[in-house]
């Protein structure tokens, strides 16, 4: 019942509420300097959408991981990047548009990538064909309410009465950000006995994959954009995932407990490298503002 109440309505309001903060920060001017700077945003969503599922796999093959748990693998790396990613590239001082742009945009072409990526991964790895069909009009509905609308709703809100979101911007961010770290620390207990499962026999793999990940958005930033702001939020939008639809597909499409395991893990592990990352931004920042 309490996991209902989680899963059902506490984390949709938070990260609605994550998103609504962000909209406080931005304006229309921050999104549309990107139609002069595609090759930074459409790098990391191939990136996103492409390389990091064929990283699954080839770690997957490497390991030699039992067939379910080689598919959850391979979910990850198919999982487009997650919102808490937005806060995160908030608090690292990266560049917020852009961090958005990725979440929305790949979230939406997830939507028909999964299926093929899942697909390929069944007959791999089970040597069985399953008809996956994500609901498409649902999950569009979801990206809707959780991502554009409460964006689009802090856009207006700064551009009507900008004092007015300047002062509840950041509370705002802070209280979401509070919100999902309980969340995800409820989920961690309720499902113990699965993270125990999935650390001692996915627990390499995983860690090696997010880094990986870390490692390819770091590269696409370098070689696409010269900005650091920039740089930042692609390296977050490849280190945190949105392992929910992944753990959808898995336990409700196909139906195999198991595959959510790595999913599961990869939550701890993307929060730990993120604020990582997050922490060191901030240190470069002061250590370049006592510098001056």
């Amino acid at each position: 019942m309490l996991m209902d109440i989680i899963s059902n309505s506490v984390l949709p309001g938070a990260l609605a509420l994550i998103m609504l903060g962000m909209g406080l920060s931005l304006t229309l001017a921050d999104f549309v300097r990107f139609r002069q700077r595609l090759t930074p945003l459409l790098c990391a969503l191939a990136s996103l959408l492409l390389l990091l599922p064929i990283a699954a796999v080839t770690i997957a093959m490497i390991f030699k991981l039992p067939p379910a748990l080689a598919v959850g693998l391979v979910l990850v790396g198919a999982c487009p990047g997650g919102t808490f990613s937005n806060l995160l590239t908030h608090y690292a001082r990266g560049d917020l548009a852009l961090s958005v742009s990725l979440t929305a945009i790949a979230s939406i072409c997830v939507i028909f990538t999964m299926p093929l990526i899942v697909q390929f991964a069944l007959i791999l790895f089970l040597d069985e064909q399953r008809d996956i069909t994500l609901p498409v009009l649902e999950t569009m509905r979801q990206i809707f309410l959780l991502t554009i609308c409460p964006v689009a709703a802090g856009m207006l809100i700064n551009h009507r009465w900008p004092a007015l979101a300047s002062k509840c911007a950041d509370p705002i961010k802070n209280i979401a950000g509070v919100l999902i770290l309980a969340v995800f620390l409820s989920i961690i207990f309720a499902e113990r006995d699965s993270f125990a499962m999935a650390f001692s026999r996915a627990a390499l793999p995983v860690v090696l994959l997010n880094l990986l990940s870390v490692f390819v958005g770091g590269c696409v930033g370098y070689f696409t954009t010269s900005r650091t702001a920039e740089r930042r939020a692609i390296m977050l939008e490849h280190t945190i995932k949105q392992e929910g639809l992944g753990i959808f597909v898995a336990m409700s499409l196909l139906g195999v407990t198991e595959m959510a395991l790595p999913l599961m893990l990869n939550s701890l592990v993307g929060i730990i490298v993120g604020s990582m990352i997050v922490a060191l931004s901030r240190f470069q920042r002061k250590r370049q503002s006592d510098q001056k």
